[in-house]
């Protein structure tokens, strides 16, 4: 069996709620990020982490490779290196699980992947 690899995906209270809004079936990343995404496959998960407010709302499954899409999900940016979802679990920003203190440093050396606004 093949090793599941666990990603960060970053959001904003906003991004969050348009991705979801959109059905959650397709998250997005800046073209910057090409590269990093294009080692994600399907069956690895995405860790959803909002920014701001230091919560873990969700788990994603991703369920395609990455492809470049400019179709609207997000107002303020296109994010247009996209892979196909599955939710597995969400929360809000309001009861996502807050990250401790000492992790935040961790976290954002460990940040492969980022999606803000």
């Amino acid at each position: 069996m093949a090793v599941r690899n666990y990603w960060l995906d970053l959001f904003t209270p906003v991004t969050w709620q348009e991705f979801l809004q959109a059905g959650g079936k397709v998250s997005g990343f800046r073209e910057s990020r090409w590269t990093a995404l294009q080692k994600v496959s399907p069956g690895n998960y995405f860790l959803c982490y909002v920014t701001g407010i230091s919560r873990w709302v969700g788990l994603l499954e991703i369920t395609s490779e990455p492809f470049r899409d400019t179709a609207t999900i997000w107002k303020d940016e296109s994010f247009p290196c996209r892979v196909k979802v599955k939710v597995i679990a969400k929360l809000t920003p309001e009861t996502g699980i807050p990250v401790r203190d000492d992790f935040l440093e961790e976290l954002s050396e460990a940040c492969d992947l980022e999606q803000e606004s």
